[in-house]
């Protein structure tokens, strides 16, 4: 019986077909081993993002070269893959490089194609919980990102047949990741939407919680009015990943994002007025190009304005084959890195004093995640974890006791 050892990185979509990889290795009579050395064959889902993450995953992949026995094949698949190719492919001769396509590493393997789809059920690499892409692609053509390359336009999935692989994830998790590129287009290629697909899966009859993946804001405005709503079911996480990348208009006009500052802040307003303990997470890229101290205080004085729960930040950097690589005035990496701690210094300070204010109230929660030292993460129907002693896959009562910028402390009620 042949061997293979798999990692992923990457989204949560990447993650999520990390898994089903692993169940079609399975199923075909492959066995899954937690060492490279056993492996006959190293399987890397790679990610490609941002330069650091490729520079991430080519050292990897390098390692992997030097630690390798000598029959071990390494196969490459995912963004990376598709998009630097070449750049893989200089490292060694004997690297497999593929795309994205689950039908390319099938038939790398031998195995009957298969293809990406719900209908794939999984091997968890987590107890209690499941990661169901319910599209591929995106309908956006930001000039900055190399996953569309890598991608290509949306593709849906149909509820049918997300609504099964979501009944068989229930039997075994009680949190299910529903995830995409961008969560807020999904259905739109097959006459459809993201309402009618969550209405579907909150039929399912069960104590379970659906965490939302992300939404790009153009698209979210489509659909705000009706989403709003169904937070009205504690089953749906109130959390969501709505990112901004700029406060500047005129950056994000260069960014090809299709909306504007005001878009946004009126969404977030609404977002805080309709559901009032939503956590509300960002993303933001500084050191556009073009991005002028004026721009980028723009992009502070947003953030200062909608005091998001969650900031994810990242310095701009060239990406293979995007329109933004070829821009002019790009700036100097200094001034990106004094960009990124003055936003992370704000990002830091807020997310603490907002979250100091929660401290000493009672929530109901689901610990459903590791922490440290035999401890676990518990994530309040506000998606905020606290930490706690307690056990997995369990919903429990308790009190935050203490506060921090990125997470709580708290104690079993």
């Amino acid at each position: 019986m042949k061997k293979f050892y798999i990692e992923g990185y990457g989204c949560s979509l990447n993650i999520g077909e990390t898994e089903q990889m692993s169940f079609i290795l399975q199923e075909n009579k492959f066995k899954r081993t937690k060492k490279t050395t056993d492996a006959d064959f190293v399987i890397i889902n790679t990610c490609s993002v941002k330069m650091v993450t490729q520079q991430r995953m080519l050292s990897r992949i390098e390692k992997l070269l030097k630690e390798k026995k000598l029959n071990t094949k390494i196969i490459i698949t995912g963004c990376l893959a598709a998009t630097n190719k070449k750049e893989i492919e200089i490292l060694s001769k004997d690297l497999i490089v593929l795309d994205t396509k689950l039908e390319s590493l099938c038939e790398a393997l031998g195995i009957t194609k298969k293809e990406f789809s719900p209908k794939i059920s999984h091997k968890k690499s987590h107890k209690h919980i499941s990661i169901i892409p319910i599209s591929v692609g995106c309908l956006g053509n930001c000039t900055y990102c190399a996953t569309k390359i890598a991608r290509g336009d949306l593709h849906s999935y149909s509820i049918d047949e997300i609504n099964k692989a979501f009944r068989v994830a229930l039997k075994d998790s009680i949190e299910i990741w529903i995830t995409s590129q961008d969560l807020s287009c999904y259905g739109f290629d097959i006459n459809t939407n993201l309402i009618n697909l969550l209405k579907t899966l909150l039929e399912n009859k069960g104590e379970f919680r659906i965490r939302l993946g992300m939404m790009n804001p153009n698209h979210f405005l489509k659909i705000k009015k009706d989403l709003v709503l169904l937070f009205k079911d504690e089953r749906l996480f109130r959390f969501l990943h709505l990112p901004v990348q700029s406060g500047s208009d005129k950056i994000l006009k260069k960014m090809n994002r299709k909306y504007s500052r005001k878009d946004y802040l009126e969404s977030v307003e609404y977002l805080k007025k309709k559901v009032p303990d939503i956590t509300i997470s960002t993303d933001v890229i500084v050191g556009f190009p073009g991005e002028t101290k004026s721009d980028f205080e723009k992009t502070i004085s947003l953030l200062k304005k909608t005091k998001p729960r969650v900031v994810n930040i990242s310095r701009f950097g060239k990406r293979k084959g995007t329109v933004a690589s070829t821009l002019p005035d790009q700036i100097q990496e200094k001034e990106k890195k004094e960009r990124s701690r003055e936003v992370t210094t704000l990002v830091r300070a807020q997310m603490l004093s907002l979250n100091k204010k929660v401290i000493g109230q009672k929530f109901k929660a689901l610990v459903s995640d590791y922490a440290p030292k035999k401890f676990f993460v518990a994530r309040t129907n506000s998606y905020r974890p606290v930490v706690v002693s307690s056990k997995l896959g369990e919903f429990i009562d308790l009190e935050v006791t203490e506060a921090f910028s990125f997470f709580f402390k708290g104690k079993i009620l």
